[in-house]
C-alpha cells in the first residue's frame, strides 16, 4: 500500500515559514507554518503552479511566476532543506515492512498512531510511505530485498528489533539506509531513534511505590524482541531499588492472551496488588478480566499500560498509562531518516521523553 503527501505540494519540499491567521506578515506572523498549498489557495491557482514557478520550471507564465515568488518572500516561505535534497534523483518514498499478524496490527495503538505521525511528517515534506504487512517467517527479508533492488525507496523505517536482527545486515550489504525505532543504542552505524525503557519504567515503578506496592506482576510483549527483554532487566534493576518484587510472565500483546494471564494471575495463591501490562490493549482485557472476576479495580488490584492510547482513556475505570509520544516518534522517525538519507548525521537522536497519564485504575495498595 502506497499513501503520500499531496503530489505537487512543493516539488522542493517546501513546508516552512509562517502565516498568522489573518495572513498577516512580519514579525506578527508566528503561528503558522507556511505550506504551497497556502500559496496556493491564496492565489488561487493549483499547487503544481506553485509548485513551477518555485522551482523556476516551464509550465507557468512569467506573470503567475512572479505573483508567487511575490507572496512567498511576503509570508517568509522557506524551502525545507530535507525536502530540498531529496528532490535530487530520488523517490521521495521511504518504505515500512512490518512482519506481525494484520489483525493484531489493526487493534494495537501503538502502529496506527505511529504511522499518522510518520504520513503526516511526510506529506509536509510531500514524500510518501510505501506500507506493506507480512507474515512472521522471513517475508519481511524478501520485500526489503526487492524494494531495494527496485529502487522503489529511499530508506526504511524498522520495528520490533529482534537479537541477530537480519534486515539490518541486509540493507547495510544492500546499501541502503535505515532508522530502527529501538531501545537500545548500539555502535553499529545503524541509525536509531532511541525510546529508552528506563524513562516508563521509573514512571510506573516510581507511581506504584508511591502508592505502596510492592507486589507486581508484569505482563509483557514477546521476549524475542529487545526492546521486551531490556524491559524486564530495566524493571528488575529498578524493582530492586524499591524493594519491589515484580514477576515476569511473556505475553503476545493480545487481548485474549492479557485476559487469560491476569484471569490466571488473579485466581492464584498470593495474587499481585498491581499489574503491569504491556500494551494497552492488554490493559483492557485485564481490566474486564478483574471486573469479571469481583476484583476491585482499584482497590484490590491496580492496572496499569506501558503504552496510553483512547482505549486507556475511555475505560471505565480509565486506565492510568505513560503517553509514549507516538506520533511524535512517528514524525521524528521519518525526519531522522530523511535527514540520514541526504547526508545530514547523526545516525542516533533521542525520542520524545513520555508522560504518565495517572487515571483511576490505579491506587493505594491494599493491606
Amino acid at each position: 500500500m502506497t499513501t503520500s503527501g499531496p503530489v505537487t505540494d512543493g516539488d522542493d519540499g517546501s513546508d516552512s515559514g509562517t502565516e498568522g491567521g489573518d495572513g498577516t506578515t512580519g514579525s506578527t506572523r508566528r503561528s503558522h507554518r507556511v505550506t504551497i498549498s497556502d500559496l496556493a489557495r491564496r492565489l488561487h491557482i493549483s499547487k503544481a503552479s506553485v509548485s513551477y514557478a518555485l522551482n523556476g520550471r516551464a509550465g507557468v507564465s512569467d506573470e503567475t511566476r512572479q505573483r508567487v515568488l511575490d507572496l512567498a518572500e511576503e509570508l517568509g516561505f522557506h524551502p525545507n532543506s530535507a525536502a530540498v535534497a531529496l528532490s535530487a534523483s530520488r523517490t521521495r518514498t521511504i518504505g515500512i515492512v512490518i512482519a506481525r499478524d494484520p489483525t493484531l496490527i489493526s487493534t494495537e495503538a501503538f502502529y496506527m498512531r505511529t504511522l499518522v505521525g510518520i504520513e503526516q511528517y511526510l506529506n509536509e515534506v510531500d514524500s510518501s510511505l510505501l506500507l506493506r504487512l507480512t507474515g512472521e517467517h522471513g517475508e519481511d527479508l524478501d520485500v526489503l530485498r526487492r524494494w531495494s533492488r527496485q529502487g522503489r525507496v529511499d530508506g526504511f523505517i524498522l520495528f520490533d528489533e529482534l537479537e541477530n536482527d537480519q534486515r539490518i545486515p541486509l540493507l547495510r550489504e544492500l546499501g541502503v539506509p535505515c532508522v530502527v525505532v529501538s531501545s537500545n543504542e548500539p555502535d553499529d552505524t545503524v541509525g536509531r531513534l532511541i525510546s529508552s525503557p528506563d524513562e516508563t519504567v521509573s514512571l510506573l515503578l516510581g507511581h506504584l511505590a508511591e502508592l505502596g506496592h510492592t507486589n507486581i506482576a508484569h505482563i509483557s510483549g514477546p521476549f524475542t524482541f529487545i526492546h521486551e527483554r531490556l524491559r524486564v532487566q530495566t524493571l528488575q534493576e529498578h524493582a530492586a531499588r524499591h524493594g519491589i518484587t515484580v514477576r515476569h510472565i511473556e505475553g503476545s500483546y493480545r487481548y485474549d492472551d492479557g485476559a487469560e494471564l491476569t484471569r490466571q494471575l488473579l485466581t492464584g495463591t498470593h495474587p499481585p496488588t498491581a499489574i503491569v501490562l504491556g500494551n494497552d490493549l492488554m490493559a483492557v482485557a485485564a481490566l474486564r478480566v478483574a471486573m469479571d472476576l469481583g476484583t476491585a479495580v482499584p482497590g484490590e488490584v491496580s492496572i496499569v499500560a506501558w503504552d496510553d492510547s483512547p482505549l486507556c482513556e475511555l475505560a471505565r475505570p480509565g486506565i492510568t498509562a505513560v503517553d509514549q509520544k507516538t506520533m511524535e516518534r512517528g514524525r521524528a522517525a521519518a525526519d531522522l531518516l530523511l535527514r540520514i538519507v541526504t547526508g545530514n548525521h547523526p545516525l542516533h537522536e533521542e525520542a520524545p521523553a513520555g508522560e504518565l497519564r495517572h487515571r483511576e485504575s490505579s491506587g493505594p495498595a491494599h493491606s
